[in-house]
């Protein structure tokens, strides 16, 4: 039987993070959600006795502290900027100041962060396709998404070994439903077996970022997902 965890979640309000604490309040986790806005939260989810939610924005430092303080064993990001708008970059701010809290509070001792391709690892290769689709969707059409991305990718893999962190990155997302499930494929950017699929279901996701959470398979890893 898996363990159960205390999962301190960012990005909980959008359709992935909405999946995500469904999926995890459904496996018996607790849950404590950071949330801008807990008005996007469904009320029945809301009433889960095992849901707590943080009233807080990004740029909030005491509404991070009390997030860091909550207990959690594992940090969970699904937070990702907006396509193609001008914002700067909270997310990656917000983790500057939230990663020294975690580490200095003790109990958090596994974080999984959502990410891209758009952020390279060292085992990723030449991939024509994965070139066009950063170049032409991310880079050029993305405002500041990939200098946000990039920035809160580098603070995860910054964590170094003070703490058990995977960054999973995903392709284009779709589907609103957790399903069936699906298998999802693992691999690098450039695989020679045409495993670095382009499109991945959220219901997939969460099912993997939930098995890893336990399995870790990919600590000190970013992996690209994808649908198998």
């Amino acid at each position: 039987m898996a363990a159960k965890h205390h999962i301190l979640l960012l990005g909980g309000t959008g359709i992935c993070g909405l999946l995500f604490a469904q999926a995890a309040l459904h496996d018996g986790h607790t849950l404590t959600l950071y949330a801008r806005t807990p008005s996007k939260v469904p009320a029945a989810m809301a009433a889960n006795p095992n849901l707590h939610i943080i009233k807080g924005d990004l740029g909030d430092a005491e509404g991070l502290k009390a997030a860091a303080a909550c207990g959690a064993d594992t940090f969970v990001s699904v937070a990702g900027p907006t396509l193609g708008k001008r914002g700067g970059t909270p997310i990656t701010n917000a983790l500057k100041i939230l990663y020294p809290l975690l580490l200095a509070n003790g109990t958090t001792k596994r974080v999984m962060v959502l990410s891209t391709a758009s952020y390279s690892a060292p085992q990723d290769t030449a991939s024509l396709k994965w070139f066009v689709a950063i170049q032409c969707y991310i880079k050029v059409i993305g405002g500041d998404t990939y200098e946000e991305i990039s920035g809160f990718t580098k603070e995860t893999v910054a964590l170094g070994s003070a703490i058990e962190w995977t960054v999973f990155r995903v392709p284009l997302l779709k589907g609103e439903e957790l399903g069936a499930g699906g298998e999802v494929n693992t691999a690098w950017v450039g695989d020679k077996r045409g495993k670095d699929g382009l499109h991945l279901d959220r219901g997939r996701l969460v099912r993997w970022v939930l098995k890893e959470m336990d399995e870790k398979k990919w600590v000190g890893l970013c992996p690209l997902l994808s649908n198998a």
